[in-house]
């Protein structure tokens, strides 16, 4: 007997879907038969990660939208309602982060880029996919938090604090979104090694040096997180909502 996650019929839109692990996202729900708009800042990426989906046999479009702006963001979801029909799967894994002692950043710097995008971002989409998904009968919403909000990190205060700030909206919004059907969960990645990484791994001292602070003894690969993100949007976790799962090879064991 075998077991396997199928999203055929489902539409999902995939904030900061360009690259990294929105990008393996993005692909990862397209296999498993879900229609998926690739969004993001830079129209170029979306639009590369929906080409690449669609030359695999699947079903994707890129939109660019700016997840800090509600104009943009509901564009987006009329968008890919046109496209595909009423959205039932959000991922918010759009981020910005700054990396730098707390001392030495400025307020536009967190207020614009960490919060600004980070937690005001996810707030901003999810209001702007609701209506869809409670008029629809539901669906499922997946946010991406980090473990930095969780056991706390140097050099990423300000990025902690917003993804703090993503786990409390996570679990509030959960209890409000049940009675319309729409589950409410979070992924909570440890170091993963993609392109907006790089500059935190040589920050903490490299890979090779990261890499021990890990029980498991490897950083993590977009697909690590993918495989989580799945599970929650899917009919797998059909009665799970308003949780936090950390996808960190051990590093932290957060109760």
């Amino acid at each position: 007997m075998s077991v396997s996650i199928d999203l055929s019929g489902r539409v999902a839109i995939v904030t900061g879907g360009g690259s990294g692990i929105g990008r393996e996202t993005s692909q990862l729900l397209a296999r498993a038969g879900a229609a998926v708009a690739v969004g993001d800042k830079n129209k170029a990426t979306a639009q590369e990660t929906a080409e690449m989906i669609n030359k695999a046999g699947g079903k994707a479009i890129g939109v660019e939208v700016d997840v800090t702006e509600p104009e943009a963001a509901a564009e987006a979801v009329e968008s890919t309602v046109q496209a595909f029909g009423p959205v039932s799967i959000l991922v918010n894994n759009a981020a910005a982060w700054t990396v730098g002692l707390f001392k030495d950043i400025t307020k536009d710097d967190y207020a614009n880029k960490d919060i600004g995008v980070s937690l005001i971002g996810t707030m901003v989409m999810t209001r702007a996919v609701f209506d869809v998904m409670r008029e629809n009968g539901g669906g499922s919403i997946v946010n991406l938090i980090s473990d930095s909000a969780r056991v706390g990190e140097p050099f990423m205060v300000a990025y902690g604090a917003a993804k703090g700030g993503v786990i409390s909206f996570t679990k509030g919004f959960a209890k409000e979104a049940a009675r319309a059907k729409i589950r409410v969960n979070a992924v909570s990645p440890g170091t993963t090694k993609t392109p907006g990484a790089n500059p935190i791994i040589d920050k903490w001292g490299g890979e090779e040096k990261l890499m021990a602070a890990y029980p498991l003894r490897r950083l993590g690969e977009p697909i690590d997180q993918a495989n989580a993100i799945l599970f929650f949007c899917s009919d797998m976790s059909s009665w799970v909502t308003g949780q936090v799962l950390s996808v960190n090879g051990g590093y932290a064991m957060v109760g």
